[in-house]
């Protein structure tokens, strides 16, 4: 059984802004259990042991929400939601950056949604992804997973897929995270492979350009979990 007493879970309560230091965190036992202490606490301080690195590429058990879904159930618009759900999907609490950063979102619903209404969806997500925000009224910085530095422009590339399945049980979505050339690579790739460009088949918005195009989200793969 988790240990509160004595915990920098415990200590949050009387001061929820409480930032640890790296020995603090190494004398805490079952360090991943205590996460959400550490929205305060700078990625530098994290054992390295729960700093995940490398291409990303997780898959959550909810989708994002449409528009009224965004702003009437507001749970979806808290980026720590999501940064709690990344966690459990890599079991790492913080996530070593890519600087610019290309962010793949394919979003899995019963139903397509308005493109717009997509990408305001995946704001709160698209923040999680975020090592530290500036966003609180008293100047202190808040530490989220940490897989791209920044969203702004020149930061980040961003698509937007959407897939269609058959169950809402089935509601999920997906995210890829990785340097922009490795994803060039990867589309050339698929070029080689199969002799025609991968990019064509199922609805996108590439951040920046509101333009609307065509590209295939995995070559072979269903839209529906294996059975």
């Amino acid at each position: 059984m988790r240990r509160w007493i004595g915990s920098i879970s415990e200590s949050v309560e009387h001061d929820p802004t409480r930032t640890f230091t790296l020995t603090e965190l190494r004398d805490q036992d079952e360090l991943f259990l205590h996460r959400a202490a550490l929205f305060f606490t700078p990625s530098g301080e994290i054992p390295p042991e729960h700093v995940g690195s490398g291409p990303l590429d997780v898959t959550l058990p909810i989708t994002t929400p449409d528009w009224t879904d965004f702003f009437i159930i507001r749970a979806y618009a808290m980026p720590q939601l999501w940064v709690d759900l990344l966690q459990r999907a890599t079991a790492k609490i913080r996530w070593t950056y890519f600087h610019p950063a290309f962010v793949r979102f394919t979003r899995y619903d019963v139903d397509s949604i308005r493109t717009d209404h997509l990408a305001t969806g995946t704001k709160a997500l698209l923040d999680a992804l975020k090592v530290r925000t500036h966003g609180r009224s008293d100047g202190r910085l808040l530490h989220y997973f940490g897989a791209i530095w920044d969203d702004g422009p020149g930061q980040v590339e961003v698509e937007w897929r959407q897939e269609v399945v058959r169950h809402p049980a089935d509601a999920r979505i997906r995210i890829e995270v990785t340097a922009p050339d490795a994803r060039r690579e990867t589309i050339r790739s698929a070029e080689s492979l199969t002799g025609c460009d991968p990019r064509g088949g199922e609805q996108l918005l590439s951040g920046g350009s509101e333009r609307i195009g065509h590209v295939q989200a995995e070559l072979g793969a269903a839209a529906d979990p294996p059975a």
